[in-house]
């Protein structure tokens, strides 16, 4: 019995010694040993101390006092963004330690104690920060160098695990110094309330392609401060993208011929995760419409609680930092401008801003508003650009700036270029039109011809400019521009008929649809202006205007009633201004009529406005080609007028076989060519639900 106990005794010891050699074995080779301790070792030099041996920069200086220094390691090679250094702290300052070695954290981790004998080394500076290394002497003077591998353990003595460096708070860079015997360099500090410059929220932390060794971003606080995050990219967080949203950053500070950086161990120091700087705003704002605002002109002071709501129209690379446009359901646009902080808004974001005490002022002739610093993201939105022409942009300039426009068939030169873009100028029929791209937009050049040219318009020192958003903004091909007005018809398609309401023109004109003043049998007259905003029926000013439909409203229905009316017509208001009375002209272009016979139209006359005293009669003709030099006047029945007697008409027009199986252009106008009858004030008419038949 005896016996068999000490078996059991000598095969359990032997387990027990088994299982503690196989752990051994397997404890993974590049895991820090934590069974230090620190040694009895006396500090005769603070880290402080040791800075003040280099008096000034340029200069390296070998240590010959047998002094000893202790700091705790607070950045090592872990992640590779350090590479053959550590960064040590002590509670005087910090200090970058050069060693000619990698995968240093598996002897000096963050949290390890270490001693360091500095006799025989030497303290040198590396763009005003202050480093600690080896003596080269092969160089006159002598230069500093890596301590070499061999002499790690003669110059460095490990101490204990786990201390812990609570870093310096910072609200402001601007306490940061960058002078030669600065305390917080190379010292673990944290930054509160700072997130990505908007630009950089698009980026990762450095380049993993290494393209570039080393990747510079902007961090920023709310009231605008700036500082460098520099990244190696052979760090292992290179290729991962940088965080959105705004928080606190730990890092080590340091700097480069006077410039402000930060280091961070991994991405584990970035915590950003709260709303960004101007990402709240006030529950109680009260929104005012963009024409609303703009209507308060040059100098005004917008009331508090005041707010406006619409969709980002511009692209932040094709923009100065911090600048938006923005566009709103009047059709009205208004520039932004965040000098302090960028909201990082993307294109089509629909956004909430809060302007209450802001001031409306103009800057080369432009509207904005500036020092703008709560807006929100509501949503994504979209805005159909208004259809239009380039005589037509620089009419409206004043009302269409900062909104989406859309030319077509139209022929693109370059006409200069420098470091920050190229200048261009568009052409269609009506005219020609600036365009600047910017560098940072991506776009190298542009094509010679585009069936599409959509932007947003802009005054820049008063002359008017389109500017694109992006390389799809501008589709390639055709022939450039031709005459008469619209370029780009109505395309006819296999099912009949082809209906047209005006119910989405609060975003400009269908394609095809045009409108022109001083219209003559002759002459197409000069392209018009059309107001995309909501109309009144009873307003005299001159214009083409967005009224409600008669349809389902009466004579007495007022400007309340007509602004929710959601069917909308294409109207004018003639007045004797220049080309309305007589010349007021709507004009339809078809493509083609290419396999269609016996093509008819049919469209409501409406008069909107009992209040006037003048009639005036309509007619419908039609012409052919690219460049027609006359009209000829259509088969129409119904009543072709419009007064005081509020009405909506069908209005049925034969064009016998005129324009039946046309493979060319087919122009039909609705045109008020001869002068009012009565006195007083003329007609408001509008057209509303077209339709165009064939066999």
């Amino acid at each position: 019995m005896k016996n068999k106990h000490f078996n059991w005794l000598v095969l359990f010891f032997l387990t027990i010694t088994t299982i503690t050699i196989i752990a051994a074995c397997n404890k993974k080779f590049d895991e820090p040993d934590t069974t230090f301790v620190d040694p009895n070792l006396p500090i005769t030099m603070t880290l402080k101390e040791l800075k003040a041996l280099l008096p000034t920069t340029g200069t390296v200086v070998e240590i010959t006092v047998d002094k000893t220094i202790s700091g705790i390691v607070v950045a090592d090679d872990k992640s590779g963004n350090f590479y053959k250094s550590i960064s040590i702290q002590d509670a005087t300052g910090g200090v970058s330690l050069r060693l000619d070695g990698t995968n240093l954290y598996t002897s000096y981790p963050v949290g390890r104690r270490v001693y360091i004998n500095v006799k025989g080394l030497c303290v040198g500076e590396y763009g005003g920060m202050i480093q600690l290394g080896a003596v080269n002497k092969a160089t006159s003077p002598i230069s500093q160098t890596p301590i070499p591998q061999n002499l790690f353990d003669k110059y460095v003595i490990k101490g204990g695990f786990g201390n812990v460096i609570t870093p310096k708070i910072f609200s402001s860079i601007t306490d940061l110094k960058t002078t030669l015997q600065d305390t917080v360099q190379n010292t673990l500090i944290q930054l509160e309330n700072f997130q990505f410059s908007a630009a950089d929220t698009l980026k990762t932390f450095a380049d993993p392609s290494l393209a570039s060794s080393a990747v510079n971003l902007n961090i920023q606080n709310c009231s605008g401060n700036t500082i460098t995050l520099r990244t190696s990219s052979y760090s292992n967080f290179a290729g991962i993208q940088v965080p959105k949203k705004k928080g606190t950053i730990t890092a080590i500070y340091t700097f480069f011929n006077g410039t402000k950086q930060l280091l961070i161990r991994d991405t584990s120091d970035v915590q950003f995760k709260d709303d960004r700087c101007g990402s709240s705003i006030s529950p109680t704002l009260v929104y005012k419409s963009i024409q609303d605002v703009r209507a308060m002109g040059d100098g005004a002071i917008m009331p508090a609680n005041t707010g406006i709501r619409g969709t980002i129209v511009s692209n932040t690379l094709n923009e100065s930092n911090g600048n938006y446009r923005i566009q709103d359901g009047s059709g009205y646009g208004l520039q932004l401008r965040f000098p302090s902080i960028n909201p990082n808004f993307a294109l089509n974001d629909s956004v909430a801003v809060d302007i209450s005490g802001l001031s409306l002022s103009l800057f080369n002739g432009d509207l904005q508003i500036t020092n703008v610093v709560n807006a929100i993201k509501l949503a994504t939105g979209t805005v159909v650009p208004r259809n239009t022409t380039v005589s037509q942009i620089n009419s409206n300039i004043n009302s269409w700036s900062s909104t989406v426009v859309k030319l077509t068939n139209v022929s693109i030169a370059e006409t200069s270029s420098n470091a920050t873009g190229k200048n261009y100028t568009v052409t269609d029929a009506s005219g020609s039109i600036v365009s600047f791209v910017r560098t940072t937009l991506g776009v190298s050049s542009l094509p010679a011809n585009a069936t599409t040219f959509i932007g947003y318009v802009s005054l820049y020192n008063g002359t008017p400019q389109i500017t694109i958003r992006n390389a799809a903004d501008v589709v390639a091909g055709g022939s450039g521009p031709g005459g008469g007005g619209s370029t780009t018809g109505i395309t006819l398609g296999s099912t009949s008929p082809f209906t047209l309401n005006f119910n989405g023109i609060g975003s400009g004109l269908p394609t095809g649809v045009s409108v022109y003043t001083g219209a003559t049998t002759t002459s197409f007259g000069t392209a018009g202006s059309f107001n995309s905003a909501l109309g009144l029926w009873a307003n005299f000013s001159a214009g083409f205007k967005n009224f409600a439909s008669a349809t389902g409203l009466s004579a007495t229905s007022d400007q309340t009633a007509q602004d929710a009316a959601s069917n909308r017509a294409l109207g004018v208001r003639q007045t004797s201004s220049t080309g309305y009375d007589p010349g007021a002209s709507f004009v339809f272009l078809l493509d083609n009529t290419t396999g269609k016979n016996n093509v008819q139209l049919q469209f409501l006359l409406q008069s909107l406005d009992n209040s006037v005293g003048r009639t005036v009669t309509w007619t419908v003709d039609y012409a052919l080609g690219d460049s027609p030099a006359s009209f000829t006047a259509a088969s129409a029945s119904g009543t072709l007028t419009t007064s005081n007697v509020f009405s909506s008409n069908t209005i049925n027009v034969n064009f016998g076989n005129a324009i039946d199986n046309k493979s060319q252009k087919v122009w039909i106008r609705v045109s008020a060519l001869s002068n009012s009858t009565g006195s007083a004030n003329r007609p408001s008419t509008a057209i509303d639900d077209v339709s165009i038949s064939w066999n």
